[in-house]
């Protein structure tokens, strides 16, 4: 074996590694790329290489100085980027190169097995939602409960219109929708529309932006970002209005989605993680027959490790989240904060 770097979002090595080896949309070089033009971290990938000099196995991350402290994430802003590896020993070289920088290393993990997990601390357990496509639109309508059948009958009753969701000011509409939901009903920061069209520019030149919007007149009132990796079709982002929610818009959008998945020639539709404290996210998600899996959040320190200054920073950024989700606070105030702090989420 031969051990090294790559940029894995320019170099075909990487490319090839991640279709050999089934890796799915947050190993693509077009979500890594996406987010290295909206935040410029430093991406770079740990690979193991064979003798004819193709990568068998290897993990992206960025080694991230902080606030609130010093890092190594693999990799930021993906829900879950499993190493690439099929042999124990593999594994062992990609951990090896990664604690070589001496710092907290943060995994999230969905299908891979580490031989040493034991030597991780599991921080945090999620569910993973996935819908499998059955061949014909009568098998997945079947499949589907009865009572998000009848959502799906009201929203369009209710005159909900799904069409594309473009580029441009379709796609600013969506994110003041996503800043204030994630304001309202969560009290979070959202993600800057720097990175929403950083993500569009990426995927649509490759043919694979397949965002949704649902309208009632010429009014947005939700919308899902749908990305195509492989044969799976990924329903990364949602947004909606909360005085909307009663025509049923977002039952429209999956299911619509669910039918462009199965256009479109992909084998399921990825719904993606959901936390334990989102109770009514999760019964949404198997309203619609999907499967569930188990997402692991792993950390490794060096020896001696003294998190202790971190523990300052992390107060101040969740004070400041605090601070600027507060009903009485402009969206646009927040969506600026979001755009100045968010980076330091990863």
């Amino acid at each position: 074996m031969t051990i090294g770097s790559l940029d894995p979002v320019t170099d075909p090595l990487w490319s090839a590694l991640v279709s050999r080896r089934r890796g799915g949309l947050f190993h693509s070089p077009l979500w890594l790329g996406a987010v290295q033009d909206a935040y410029g971290f430093p991406l770079q990938a740990r690979v193991v290489t064979g003798q004819d000099g193709q990568a068998t196995a290897g993990i992206p991350y960025a080694c991230l100085e902080g606030p609130p402290a010093p890092r190594l994430v693999a990799a930021p802003f993906c829900d879950t980027c499993d190493p690439l590896f099929e042999q124990p020993e593999e594994w062992g070289e990609l951990l090896a190169g990664l604690e070589a920088h001496q710092l907290p290393i943060h995994l999230r993990c969905l299908d891979a097995e580490l031989p040493d997990q034991a030597r991780f601390t599991v921080t945090k357990r999620a569910r993973w939602h996935t819908i499998p496509l059955l061949p014909s639109a009568e098998e997945r309508w079947q499949a589907i409960d009865a009572s998000t059948q009848r959502a799906i009958r009201k929203a369009k009753r209710e005159g909900v219109q799904i069409r594309p969701l473009a580029p441009g000011s379709d796609l600013a509409d969506f994110h003041r929708l996503h800043v204030a939901l994630r304001k309202t009903k969560y009290r979070l920061l959202a993600q800057p529309l720097a990175f929403f069209e950083a993500i569009a520019r990426r995927f649509q030149g490759a043919g694979h932006w397949h965002a949704l919007g649902a309208w009632v007149g010429d009014r947005l009132v939700a919308g899902t970002v749908y990305l195509r990796c492989g044969d799976t079709l990924y329903y990364k982002f949602n947004a909606s209005s909360l005085d909307a929610l009663d025509a049923r818009p977002n039952s429209l959008l999956t299911w619509e989605g669910m039918e462009l998945a199965s256009s479109l020639g992909c084998r399921r539709l990825d719904l993606g993680p959901s936390d334990d404290d989102q109770p009514g996210l999760i019964r949404f998600k198997r309203q619609f027959g999907a499967a569930e899996r188990e997402l692991r959040f792993l950390r490794l320190d060096p020896p001696a490790w003294d998190d202790h200054p971190a523990l300052a920073p992390k107060r101040m950024l969740g004070e400041l989240t605090q601070l600027l989700t507060r009903p009485e606070v402009p969206d646009e105030i927040t969506a600026e904060a979001g755009a100045q702090l968010y980076r330091y989420f990863a």
